[in-house]
């Protein structure tokens, strides 16, 4: 992802909490900071993040807010929001809606997507993207994917990534890539997969011929209850590093 893929990135909760029989809602917010990695300077802030999970019964609303810190003026400065609707169903969400806007100045993008039966069956995007100059993009690649929040949400949740033996694809309205869960390194404190990011298409013919991996890493650590928690994944390309972190309570 370039900077404007990964500001999805967003974003994710695990919920793991579910009554059948009763009415129950619940809702959580989260804060998350991104980082760019950067030559001499180190960690920079670039982007804030707020999350809110919602359930109500077995119907789930995750939505998000990014924006940037205004710190450094070279980073992507649009303000980026959405949410993904779904329902809970043996603690994993099976989306149904995704919707993502971005905005900048006097520019906006929306993009949705409908779901049916866990595959993506209608996407709308307003303006289109040029596709004239990269690689094309098939109904079944896309059918086959999730999109970046519904991504985001099962990167961070331990019970789904744990022996980091998964291959999660992705499309984001313009681009199709694979994230590759492999290695796993446990110790006393965290829990630790090596993430793999493989463009499919989406990109310039070069990009693809290329195939250049990007791997980077993705990390929890042990809370008090002595149970793994997300705490950041980093994101590498080119030559530009992200870290999303979850920030300390």
């Amino acid at each position: 992802m370039n900077h404007s893929n990964y500001n999805i990135s967003l974003i994710s909760l695990t919920i793991i909490l579910f009554f059948a029989l009763t009415k129950f809602s619940l809702s959580m917010q989260e804060n998350y900071s991104v980082f760019a990695k950067l030559p001499l300077l180190g960690e920079v802030e670039v982007q804030k993040i707020k999350t809110n999970f919602t359930l109500v019964d077995d119907r789930v609303r995750y939505s998000y807010y990014v924006s940037p810190t205004k710190i450094v003026n070279f980073f992507d400065d649009k303000i980026s929001s959405g949410f993904i609707l779904g329902k809970l169903d043996n603690n994993n969400i099976i989306t149904e809606e995704y919707f993502f806007r971005t905005e900048k100045e006097d520019f906006k993008r929306e993009i949705q997507f409908q779901y049916l039966d866990g595959l993506i069956e209608e996407v709308n995007i307003e303006p289109r993207y040029d596709s004239s100059k990269i690689s094309n993009v098939s109904d079944v690649m896309i059918q086959e994917s999730i999109d970046p929040v519904s991504m985001f949400y099962l990167i961070t949740d331990f019970e789904y990534i744990k022996d980091c033996n998964k291959t999660i694809k992705v499309y984001d309205g313009k681009r199709r890539y694979d994230l590759l869960l492999s290695e796993p390194i446990e110790n006393n404190f965290s829990y630790a997969c090596t993430l793999t990011h493989q463009k499919i298409a989406g990109y310039k013919p070069e990009k693809i011929a290329e195939n250049k991996l990007y791997v980077s890493d993705l990390i929890f650590i042990k809370n008090n209850n002595q149970l793994y928690e997300f705490n950041e994944v980093s994101l590498r390309n080119n030559n530009t590093e992200l870290i999303i972190r979850k920030n300390s309570q």
